[in-house]
């Protein structure tokens, strides 16, 4: 199959890939709104969310390691140990409420809720915060990596 010339100039290129940029994110917050839902109000089994967990995942994984591999952390948050403990926290504390709401709501238990929540909380936080942290230091030594091939190649020249 022959391969069609790119009809876009540079502004336009850039607009695309904005577009691009905005709908993978409206994906990705979609599907994670749409497994919470389905899950508040009952219908969380795995053969019902099963097609949105698989996408979800392989999306957020797809995003990890293209950004590592270039050497890309985040626009606005630093790679390092208060960013990941508060990301952590924040997540805890989300998937922690989430869950006492989902087990108040079947079980009418208040205590067992709560212990529910902060089980969930303690789990998610410490998962996180150990997966970022790996996260930090792949980063870091791919970074190293590309700085070291940077400058092996602007010697050469």
């Amino acid at each position: 199959m022959k391969k069609n010339k790119n009809n876009l100039d540079e502004m336009q290129e850039k607009k695309l890939l904005q577009i691009e940029h905005n709908a993978c994110w409206i994906a990705f917050w979609g599907l994670f709104a749409s497994i919470y839902i389905q899950i508040a109000i009952g219908n969380g089994g795995i053969e019902r969310l099963g097609g949105e967990c698989v996408i979800i995942l392989i999306l957020s994984v797809y995003l990890v390691i293209s950004c590592i591999k270039n050497g890309i952390w985040d626009r606005k948050l630093k790679p390092d140990f208060k960013t990941n403990l508060v990301s952590s926290l924040i997540a805890g504390f989300g998937f922690g409420a989430f869950w006492t709401l989902v087990s108040y709501q079947k079980y009418h238990k208040f205590l067992g809720s709560l212990a529910t929540g902060v089980f969930i909380f303690l789990v998610v936080g410490l998962a996180t915060f150990l997966i970022l942290s790996l996260l930090v230091a792949v980063y870091k030594h791919r970074t190293q990596k590309l700085e070291d091939e940077s400058d092996d190649e602007n010697e050469k020249e």
